[in-house]
């Protein structure tokens, strides 16, 4: 029995391993080809459209977000609104005249978890599809919306942007993903794009060993999820310090709606 258990869980990290390996080679493959979400467009600008979970209303960040970007413009789909395997069954036994379109496969997402003492990853999976693979995507919006309970989001300035600042890959990640995190735009020229290119390749394959087996370079798989835990950590402290800002002017905005000057 135990010999069992310990092979399927051997199974299951070899698994996970793959689908980290697949992940990184997606982002480094767009990255390449200049179709990367975070990269600027012809306008100078990232497409900043978030990535939504249409059950819970919430945006989806990190190497997630970079993927189901890339997902979303591979296959052409006009937005980023996706919902889970698990919630879209919901949905179906509510609305049994939905469907998954003929020939459409969900994305896998591996989530990688560290243990803070060991530092070991734990892969965790899930299985999303966008809403325009459903063969009546404003249906399963109408279901969707009615599952939400968040808070109506404040309409953003359509001016207010985000200048990039860094092209260190964890800086400009964090910079990019604040900026969809608050609705804004996010400002790129091109050599910043081509140097933050430069860079994310320099660290992702950075070679740390050579195998005996084969004699190719050895690589960390593990190292994009290191950069994208410290681009999250950016991104909630740029994001903290626009809140801070945000509220000496909201301050005086509620005095003079009270009709208190000074």
């Amino acid at each position: 029995m135990e010999a069992d258990l310990q092979e399927d869980s051997d199974l299951d990290a070899m698994q996970s391993f793959k689908n980290v390996l697949q992940q990184r080679r997606v982002i480094m493959n767009a990255l390449k080809n200049g179709s990367l979400s975070c990269l600027p467009g012809a306008d100078g600008y990232a497409d900043t459209q978030p990535v939504v979970n249409i059950v819970t209303g919430k945006s989806y960040d990190g190497v997630r977000l970079l993927l189901m970007k890339e997902h979303q413009k591979a296959n052409g789909f006009p937005t980023a609104e996706y919902i889970t395997e698990l919630d879209f069954d919901k949905a179906q036994r509510a609305r049994p005249d939905l469907c998954i379109r003929t020939g459409e496969q969900a994305l896998s997402i591996q989530h990688l978890v560290q243990n803070e003492k060991t530092k070991e990853f734990c892969g965790k999976s899930s299985r999303l599809f966008n809403v325009n693979q459903v063969n009546n995507p404003l249906e399963l919006k109408r279901w969707a919306e009615g599952k939400q309970q968040l808070p109506e989001k404040k309409q953003k300035e359509a001016r207010a942007q985000i200048l990039c600042t860094s092209t260190d890959p964890a800086k400009y990640l964090g910079q990019y993903f604040a900026a969809m995190s608050m609705g804004v735009k996010f400002k790129v020229n091109e050599k910043q794009a081509a140097d933050f290119t430069k860079n994310l390749e320099g660290t992702v394959y950075k070679k740390i060993g050579t195998s005996l087996t084969t004699g190719k370079a050895m690589t960390n798989p593990f190292r994009l999820f290191d950069i994208n835990n410290k681009a999250l950590e950016h991104c909630r402290d740029i994001v903290r310090d626009a809140r801070k800002a945000e509220q000496p002017n909201q301050k005086i905005e509620q005095r003079e709606s009270q009709g208190v000057r000074r």
